[in-house]
């Protein structure tokens, strides 16, 4: 008898599609389903003998498929999405290419010394689900060029899961629509991304093998839906649909920790029924997109820690009702570099949110830049003003 909680996974990247490293360490993959099978497709025998009974079946091939279900968390997936996409994270940014990369993907039924072992995965389905209450879920659907299987574990190093944050709707940033946030004049309650890669089996005799002789990627087909609330905004949208314009969208998805990835289309097509509903119903549209000739990309953005904020200049004399312009700015450079600003003395001087102090009465004030990514890290102007 079998646990699922004992059920785990493991992926490395192959060189040769279907050939499993001897060397390097496989990753842990973060999962809530794997569906990995091999599938074994047989022809029943119609020979006519004396007697009625069937006279049994061949194996003819075998489909190496499933999904691979996880939760959307920073830097656990990017493997998988770089063979999505058939790309390379360039600068941290991935759009879709030529480049074909495999896996070999072990699941392990640990509590009874089962061990499987799936050879040459590519990546067929990627499906992005972002729901309007709940967790973001990424889908990978696998085709594969073998499989083996036995009772001694395969997976020899194990890189550590990732533990970075699982994420959900709410974890959505702005979401824009030709440059325009769609906040507040046109509410997104859910939406899907889809990338196929119209993977083709290819099938060769005299190879020995029941699973395909190779995994052929041809149509790059990057569709998905959008479900709006209905609103002037919305059916301006909702309008392209007659005539074909394409609209470009993007969005952040921002993890608990300050890690991102943002996603951009610049071209996608919409399709749509004019919304309906009855008296007690909210009315929202549902648009099915498709991209347009304009391949999409997703950049991911680490969180870097503030180290340090420093505030220029660092003292000041001004004269009542006279200004003087403070800035701040954080270390490293990649940290996040939004402050708020504030003073000791507010009948002195007082500091707007871009860091201008006025000065109100005479007297000695020290304004604060305080970082927003880490509160502990601040830095002071002593500010003097002068009747």
């Amino acid at each position: 008898m079998s646990s699922g909680a004992r059920v785990t996974s493991y992926l490395i990247s192959e060189t040769t599609p279907g050939v499993t490293p001897t060397t390097g360490a496989w990753d842990t993959l973060r999962l809530t389903s794997n569906t990995l099978s091999p599938t074994v497709n047989t022809q029943v025998s119609d020979e006519i003998t004396e007697s009625r009974i069937s006279q049994g079946s061949v194996a003819s091939s075998a489909d190496i498929h499933g999904d691979l279900v996880g939760e959307l968390s920073y830097g656990s997936f990017d493997k998988l999405l770089e063979a999505a996409f058939y790309g390379t994270w360039t600068g941290d940014v991935l759009t879709v290419g030529d480049t074909r990369r495999t896996f070999s993907i072990a699941k392990n039924f640990n509590d009874v010394s089962v061990y499987t072992l799936f050879r040459g995965m590519h990546v067929s389905v990627f499906a992005l689900d972002i729901p309007s209450d709940g967790k973001i879920t990424a889908t990978f659907t696998m085709a594969g060029l073998d499989y083996a299987d036995g009772d001694t574990n395969t997976v020899g190093t194990i890189s550590p899961p990732t533990t970075t944050p699982f994420m959900s709707n709410l974890n959505i940033g702005s979401i824009s629509v030709d440059g325009q946030s769609l906040e507040g004049v046109a509410c997104v309650s859910a939406l899907t991304v889809n990338l196929d890669n119209s993977l083709q089996a290819q099938r060769c005799i005299g190879s020995g093998k029941l699973g395909p002789g190779a995994q052929i990627a041809t149509e790059a087909a990057i569709t998905g839906t959008i479900t709006l609330a209905w609103s002037s905004r919305a059916w301006q949208i909702w309008k392209n649909t007659f005539t074909r314009k394409t609209i470009a969208a993007e969005f952040p998805i921002t993890d608990s920790l300050g890690n991102r990835y943002e996603l951009s289309f610049p071209a996608i097509e919409v399709d749509g029924d004019l919304p309906n509903g009855g008296k007690r119903d909210l009315i929202e549209v549902t648009l099915n997109w498709t991209v347009a000739k304009q391949a999409p990309t997703i950049t991911r953005v680490p969180f870097v820690p503030v180290s340090s904020v420093s505030v220029a200049p660092t003292t000041a004399s001004i004269a009542v009702a006279a200004t003087r312009q403070l800035t701040a700015s954080a270390l490293p450079s990649g940290a996040a570099q939004d402050v708020t600003w504030s003073s000791s003395a507010p009948s002195i001087a007082t500091v707007n949110s871009s860091g201008l102090v006025t000065g109100v009465a005479a007297g000695s004030a020290v304004i604060t830049a305080t970082s927003v990514s880490d509160p502990t890290k601040t830095a002071t102007s002593a500010i003097t003003v002068t009747a």
